[in-house]
């Protein structure tokens, strides 16, 4: 092989390592949403057993009830597809979110469907503590006198 014919393979082969490392990559994550048949849940009479059954353990659940008082809980299932191409930001291709209502008896009485991302905005509330505030020379400070100089006399346990 003469060096002239090598330098092209080599740049042949360069140049699709280059070219393949464009290609996007798909990544799929959560459920797959062609199995979660809504259809097959029945509003008023299918629970949280029959839910687990058919769908399996949800992706997240609620943390609080949808209004004081109440002790209901909803149940989400998350599908997630995204597109990464090189070192850049993923980009999102397709998300659906399944969110199955019960009431407090556990009994399902709503399913609603949401589909792409949804930005939820932060609470600008603010919660006051009333803890301890720390500064600098509390920091330095505030240790004296809190050890005493008196070493610790051994006891025996005869």
């Amino acid at each position: 092989m003469t060096l002239k014919l090598m330098k092209k393979y080599i740049h042949l082969i360069l140049t699709t390592f280059i070219i393949s490392a464009c290609s996007p990559f798909i990544d799929n994550r959560g459920f797959n949403h062609e199995t979660l048949d809504i259809s097959k849940i029945t509003i008023g009479t299918d629970t949280k057993e029959t839910v687990m059954e058919k769908f399996g353990s949800p992706s997240t659940t609620a943390l609080y009830p949808s209004q004081p008082g109440r002790s209901d809980t909803k149940w989400y299932y998350i599908t997630k597809q995204t597109s990464t191409k090189a070192f850049f930001k993923p980009e999102t291709l397709n998300q659906q979110t399944v969110a199955v209502c019960f009431n407090d008896k556990g009994i399902v009485i709503d399913i609603i469907k949401v589909e792409g991302e949804t930005v939820v905005s932060m609470n600008p509330d603010k919660t006051i503590s009333t803890g301890y505030e720390s500064n600098v020379m509390r920091d330095i400070f505030g240790n004296f006198g809190r050890y005493s100089a008196k070493s610790p006399v051994p006891q025996n346990n005869r």
